[in-house]
């Protein structure tokens, strides 16, 4: 690892920080993220007893493992856990070369301390779902914390995750590296929850490697954060494999989200599905920049790509780039953009059924919203959406 961690700085030094002439980034501005340090992991003045209190949580503070979280994990018994750092197996910790050429994820690997690498038991039963929560506290402004973390499913495991940021108010830049690999005939539900604070900038990178009939779902949801932006790759490797990933993103002030997402049809039979829903007030931003890529023999494909952005202010913007590469012949995929504010024909038709004006167009945002919501792997996350989303209009 210390040869991998010395190659990606010296990448990361080559190619510094990333410009809007790149592709990834033309429409995501990176300046601001170069005042942020790397702190002492252990700096840190919170009470993490309240964390600790919660069943079945796997706590990081400052992107460090809490080893006490594991008292009250109910699954300590099913999984081996040890530290990213200690890994010896290149194909455990490799990672997508897509990645590879992005600077700030190889600013990540170079920096991050120890991240923690879980495989969960085979035959094990995993039926409440594992929260990962990440708090982020310091005594002075202008942290950077990244964090490197594996998951490795083996055969025929079902396993549900809930990955949340906790954020003490102050400026912060979290960088979250995630690798997922998902063996034959297992099945992952992966929730990410973003609503840090409207100081923070979270930037992602997601990896998941899938088996032989393998299920991948990918949800995430972003309520407040200042900047987001948050990549996500899926390769299905091996027949039979399916991913949907649903995300919906609320901004406002001058918020910014960017959803990158690729998914590689590596192999035949296999099934992806992207809904990306963006609700947008104010001077806020969101980018969509999805694409799927059907390799040549990855015959049976069936993919669609859908993006719809609601505009609640005409200063708000959003940029949409769904793409698709297919080099099979045999393969049925499409993608679809659209964006546009609330139809005013619809609030009419509700005010003619007696509901005020404010009261229509709030039913018209959740309805829009709960295209999204109802597709979440995770029925307490639906829940608490349609909670947020209220809070979200009121606030």
């Amino acid at each position: 690892m210390d040869q991998t961690k010395n190659h990606s700085y010296n990448a990361f030094k080559k190619l510094g920080y990333p410009s809007k002439k790149l592709e990834n980034w033309k429409f995501s501005n990176s300046n601001h993220l170069k005042s942020y340090n790397v702190i002492n992991q252990d700096q840190s003045d919170i009470d993490i007893k309240q964390y600790l209190a919660i069943e079945n949580a796997l706590c990081f503070v400052n992107g460090k493992f809490v080893k006490e979280s594991l008292n009250n994990f109910i699954y300590k018994n099913q999984i081996s856990i040890g530290k990213t750092i200690e890994v010896k197996d290149n194909k455990i910790v490799k990672m997508s070369n897509n990645f590879q050429g992005e600077s700030l994820f190889n600013l990540g690997i170079a920096k991050f301390n120890e991240g923690i690498f879980i495989e969960f038991k085979k035959g094990g039963k995993f039926d409440t779902e594992i929260k990962i929560i990440n708090v982020y506290d310091k005594k002075t402004e202008n942290m950077f914390i990244p964090v490197f973390n594996i998951f490795k499913l083996n055969k025929k495991n079902n396993i549900s995750i809930v990955e949340k940021n906790v954020n003490n108010g102050l400026d912060s830049f979290n960088l979250r590296i995630n690798k997922f690999i998902c063996s034959d005939d297992s099945k992952l539900n992966h929730t990410m929850i973003f609503n840090d604070n409207t100081k923070s900038n979270s930037l992602g990178y997601n990896y998941y490697e899938s088996g032989l009939n393998s299920i991948i779902n990918v949800d995430s949801f972003n309520y407040e954060s200042l900047f987001n932006k948050n990549f996500i790759q899926v390769d299905l490797n091996q027949a039979g494999g399916e991913t949907t990933i649903n995300t919906l993103n609320l901004t406002k002030n001058n918020e910014h989200v960017d959803n990158n997402i690729l998914i590689n049809h590596n192999s035949e039979h296999c099934i992806s599905f992207q809904n990306v829903r963006n609700i947008l007030q104010n001077k806020s931003t969101c980018v969509f920049n999805g694409k799927v890529i059907v390799a040549d023999g990855a015959q049976k494909t069936d993919s669609n790509q859908s993006n719809k952005n609601l505009l609640l202010s005409k200063e708000a913007t959003a940029y949409s780039n769904p793409q698709l590469e297919i080099y099979a012949d045999d393969v049925q995929c499409g993608h679809g953009s659209t964006t546009g504010a609330l139809d005013k024909d619809s609030i009419f038709y509700l005010q003619t059924r007696g509901i005020r004006k404010e009261q229509a167009t709030q039913i018209l945002i959740k309805a829009f919203a709960h295209e999204v919501i109802k597709q979440f792997s995770n029925d307490n996350i639906k829940n608490k959406a349609q909670a947020y989303i209220d809070k979200w209009m009121n606030g």
